[in-house]
């Protein structure tokens, strides 16, 4: 299964993706293909607009009349948006367009459309690393006869040119296909097997859809996975969530005069002076270019200087050698527990046939064979020539995230022994026989009742970011000219209505009260004579008395601990916000024995 130029290839990407999306309006008084179809695709512009995506977008329909608004004079296509970065005039152009802008086709013909997407990607002036087309179109509106097999043609010429097809199917309820879209189908998927798009008819899900056709798909790295000597299998690690932080615009820097981008470059120098120009008054250092061969990295070691050329640098920072995964061993699944996991962005695995043919039936083993024993594999991954190799646990599943994926790994770091600390977690509590509480049944009942009424179906996309979507609303709303933005619904926000069937009574009781009671707290009035005066509560001398020759202060809170303190008037005592219950026991065993003695 290894390949001749394995450990040859390195993957990279070039060009941005490039996506036409072909809008069917043929018979659309009867079918209303183009009102759903237009919202889904202003839902994808603002998606790309808002993240200031460099996706190259064209959208286009076809089936209508005679129009002349085609660059390559193709009659049945009505250009709406060129294969561009969408901007907002193009976006206002298209979300204002009508029924009435266009006139249906009398008859439908396809391969020029095709024909016509071929050329858009041909003629774009930017490289292109993906070149999909979307067609949003229905399965029963098929092209005339005499253009059938003109339309097979071109599309069996864009498959050999490497551009994806991907068809969507736009309808409210189950019909007939009809027999010329099986064999486009079985086309556009290169003659593997498909299964027929079912009809969609919510805007919603088909964004959904044509976001991710119009995804990169690019992987964080393209690895041989090595499971023993001469035994690899190509997967490629993927990132299935962005890091926080990352939806966030990064700031653009303008020049105050003439609102120009301010660009930095950072130029390496080093500084020299002629030898024969020393003793000269007018003598000045020159500036040279640095070579990165002359460039010198060092670390302070026992107050020296420990220097490293930049080739001794990447060595030191990767001994593990050339980016690639390892296995190390098994371990049952058991231990990789939620409590253990390392909180740190995972990755998912999925099997790459592009670098070692067999990967795929290499990689179902595995995934089975882990799912049945509940085994999962210990590795070690470095994704990047200056990477740090990290140890990973791969276990098995299946549809993350509801993606189409039968077969995958998720990655979860695991810490090396370096990054584990050693913290007494048990410190700031009191003794055993204090800490244990006693829990009566009402208590159990209640708790019970509220995780029965507040458990929810979760789903991967029921969260939004309230911050994120409050702000592309504003700006929308600014830029778009609209005064009604799209309903937002928060459901980061608690709704008290779910609590109406729990027992104030005992709700109170084990967490105070619930509502606007307990969002303020009054604040204590301060003497009007200058100075902060601590309150000073009444102490009980004797019981104090009992517990220092019993040694019983452990009975005691902290907030107890410091009015005692207080009580005594120790001269020289610093501040004691901030200290822990066993250095105020330590405090009060020291200067109120002291005293008494």
């Amino acid at each position: 299964m290894d390949s001749d130029d394995e450990n040859d290839y390195q993957p990279s990407w070039r060009g941005v993706p490039g996506i036409v999306i072909l809008i069917n309006v043929f018979e659309n008084s009867k079918h209303n293909i183009f009102e759903i179809a237009q919202i889904a695709t202003c839902r994808l512009l603002k998606q790309h607009m808002r993240s200031s995506s460099s996706h190259h977008i064209a959208v286009c329909l076809y089936g209508s009349e005679e129009s002349s608004t085609s660059k390559f004079d193709v009659k049945p296509v009505t250009e709406i948006i060129p294969l561009s970065v969408p901007t907002l005039e193009d976006f206002k152009k298209f979300k204002n367009m009508t029924k009435t802008s266009f006139t249906e086709a009398k008859e439908f013909k396809l391969s020029d459309v095709l024909w016509h997407s071929s050329k858009m990607f041909l003629n774009c002036k930017k490289q292109l690393s993906s070149r999909s087309v979307i067609m949003l179109t229905r399965f029963d509106i098929a092209p005339v006869v005499l253009d059938q097999k003109p339309t097979l043609n071109r599309a069996s010429d864009l498959i050999d040119s490497n551009i994806d097809i991907r068809v969507i199917n736009i309808s409210d309820q189950q019909y007939v296909i009809d027999t010329f879209y099986e064999k486009f189908l079985k086309i556009a998927n290169r003659g593997m097997d498909y299964v027929v798009p079912k009809p969609i008819s919510s805007p919603i899900e088909i964004e959904k859809l044509m976001h991710q056709e119009s995804h990169r798909h690019s992987a964080v790295a393209k690895l041989n996975f090595e499971i023993c000597k001469d035994f690899n299998i190509g997967v490629g690690i993927y990132n299935l969530l962005k890091r926080p932080g990352q939806n966030n615009k990064k700031n653009v820097y303008l020049d105050r005069e003439s609102n120009a981008v301010v660009t930095s470059v950072t130029k390496t120098v080093k500084v020299s002076i002629d030898a024969t120009e020393i003793d000269e008054d007018n003598s000045q250092p020159k500036e040279v270019p640095l070579i990165k061969s002359e460039l010198l990295y060092y670390q302070e070691f026992g107050g020296e200087r420990i220097e490293f050329t930049d080739k001794e640098m990447k060595t030191i920072k990767n001994p593990f050698g050339p980016p690639m995964m390892k296995l190390l061993g098994f371990k049952p699944a058991r231990i990789i527990c939620k409590e253990k996991w390392y909180l740190k962005m995972g990755h998912f695995l999925f099997p790459n046939e592009k670098t070692i043919e067999g990967s795929t039936v290499a990689c179902k083993a595995l995934h089975k064979a882990c799912a049945d024993m509940e085994m999962v594999a210990i590795c070690i991954l470095c994704t990047r020539v200056n990477a740090k190799p990290v140890v990973v646990a791969l276990s098995p599943c299946v549809r993350p995230l509801n993606l189409d994926v039968d077969v995958g790994f998720d990655i979860i770091h695991i810490p090396f022994v370096e990054s584990v600390r050693d913290v007494n977690i048990n410190e700031d509590e009191d003794n055993v026989e204090s800490s244990v509480v006693c829990i009566e049944q009402a208590h159990k009942s209640l708790m019970k009742d509220i995780l029965n009424e507040l458990t929810v179906e979760y789903k991967p996309d029921m969260f939004e970011d309230p911050k994120l979507q409050s702000k592309y609303r504003a700006l929308e709303a600014i830029a778009l000219d609209e005064e009604d933005n799209d309903p937002f619904v928060d459901t980061t926000i608690p709704n008290p209505e779910r609590f109406e069937n729990i027992r104030d009574d005992l709700f109170e009781e084990l967490f105070g009260p619930f509502g606007d009671m307990s969002l303020k707290r009054t604040a204590e009035k301060q003497a009007s004579n200058g100075g902060k005066k601590q309150k000073v509560e009444d102490i009980d001398e004797d019981l104090l008395d009992l517990r220092l020759k019993s040694k019983k202060l452990n009975d005691y809170s902290v907030a107890q601990l410091r009015q005692i303190l207080r009580f005594k008037q120790i001269k020289g005592l610093t501040g004691l916000t901030g200290l822990k219950k066993r250095e105020l026991v330590n405090l009060v065993y020291e200067h109120c024995v002291s005293q008494d003695k």
